[in-house]
């Protein structure tokens, strides 16, 4: 393949959509809002049809160009801050997994259990725990992973992209789900559980056997 050839492919994925100009930069969008919120708010208020003489020779022209004035400056900071919700990176959370780490070591489970008990827990969220388990320990007996107390789903990711690249985000599936279920108390809908055990059973059986 030629280099050029190579580039327009890499260049079709998504994340290179800004730079290929499909995808419209976020702060030009917001300006572009901003300033027609503006002629609009001026189109509507009308100032000339509102210049009306009061005794004492004020005049309301200048009231409405003051909350003019005020309402601007509120759209302006609201645009400022959803621009910088919008702009924030994603700060992902570090969850203890200590008592996780302890079942582990007080319990010699083996991964066909830990995917039992997953599977037939009354419990949804208990399913979820222990199909996770399951992953966890699999990827350890194959040492692609290290168990340890002080270990985070961050740094497991880390090792798992080093050692297995292939199973990194499928396990950043298992993971999310993990999260929402276990540390979130959302509910896991059929669906979403049934395509977390099927990500679950392939991670183990791609896992295989241990060293």
């Amino acid at each position: 393949m030629l280099f050029d050839d190579a580039m327009y492919e890499v260049l079709q994925t998504g994340r290179y959509d800004f730079l290929t100009g499909r995808r419209a930069d976020i702060g030009t969008v917001l300006g572009d809002l901003f300033e027609r919120i503006i002629f609009s708010f001026f189109e509507w208020l009308n100032l000339d049809a509102l210049s009306i003489n009061v005794p004492g020779g004020f005049n309301i022209n200048t009231i409405a160009t003051i909350f003019a004035v005020v309402g601007l400056i509120i759209i302006a900071i609201t645009m400022v801050i959803l621009y910088r919700a919008l702009s924030r990176p994603r700060q992902d959370v570090d969850y203890d997994l200590s008592d996780i780490f302890e079942e582990l070591a007080n319990r010699n489970y083996t991964v066909e259990e830990l995917l039992n008990i997953s599977q037939t827990a009354g419990d949804r969220r208990i399913s979820v725990r222990y199909g996770y388990i399951a992953v966890l320990l699999a990827l350890d007996e194959k040492e692609i992973i290290r168990i340890s107390p002080s270990a985070t789903n961050r740094i497991i990711f880390r090792e798992i992209k080093n050692a297995a690249p292939g199973l990194a985000n499928p396990f950043l599936q298992v993971v999310d789900v993990f999260h929402l279920s276990w540390f979130g108390y959302k509910n896991v809908d059929d669906e979403d559980f049934l395509n977390f055990s099927g990500v679950v059973s392939a991670l183990v059986n791609e896992v295989g056997e241990p060293k």
